[in-house]
C-alpha cells in the first residue's frame, strides 16, 4: 500500500472559459489524495495539528501534460518519496481515470512546524511510520514510483 487512489470528477466551477480545469485546482487535486494517503495509514491532519504539529507546503513543482475537461472523471496517485528529520515529500500523477493518460505529475515538500511558527522535527513515530512507507514502495516497485 505505497500508494493511494482517489477518483475525482472534474466540476463546472473548476474550469476555464475554455471548458478546462484550471491550472490551480491540480494542486488542490493533489491535496486531497495526500489528505487520503495519510489517512489510509492512520494519521489525520486534524489530529496533528490538534497535537501542535503543522504540515504546510513549503515547495511545490507541476508538470502540466494534458488538459483534463469539465465533468471528465480523474484519478490522483500519491505517493510518498522522501522522508527526512524534518520533511516529507510527496509526489502526484493526476491521470485521466478513461484511458489511463498522464494529464500532470506534481511534488510537493512539506515541512514540520510548530504552532509559534517553527520548524521542528517529526515525531519519532510519525517519521517511523512514514519512512516504512517510502521503503515498502521501493521494495514493490523499484523505485517507489
Amino acid at each position: 500500500m505505497s500508494t493511494s487512489t482517489i477518483r475525482l470528477r472534474v466540476r463546472y466551477g473548476e474550469t476555464d472559459q475554455m471548458g478546462r480545469a484550471h491550472h490551480s485546482h491540480y494542486l488542490l487535486w493533489c491535496e486531497e489524495g495526500r489528505t487520503q494517503w495519510l489517512r489510509e495509514r492512520g494519521v489525520s491532519y486534524a489530529e496533528l495539528e490538534a497535537d501542535g504539529v503543522l504540515l504546510p507546503v513549503s515547495r511545490v513543482a507541476v508538470a502540466y501534460r494534458e488538459a483534463a475537461g469539465y465533468e471528465e472523471e480523474i484519478e490522483v496517485v500519491t505517493r510518498l518519496e522522501e522522508v527526512r528529520s524534518r520533511s516529507v515529500t510527496f509526489g502526484y500523477r493526476v491521470r485521466r481515470a478513461s484511458d489511463g493518460a498522464t494529464l500532470a505529475e506534481a511534488r510537493t515538500e512539506l515541512v514540520c512546524m510548530d504552532r509559534s511558527g517553527r520548524v521542528r522535527r517529526l515525531s519519532e513515530s510519525l517519521r517511523e511510520l512514514l519512512s516504512e512507507a517510502v521503503v515498502e514502495g521501493r521494495t514493490r516497485s523499484g523505485d517507489g514510483r
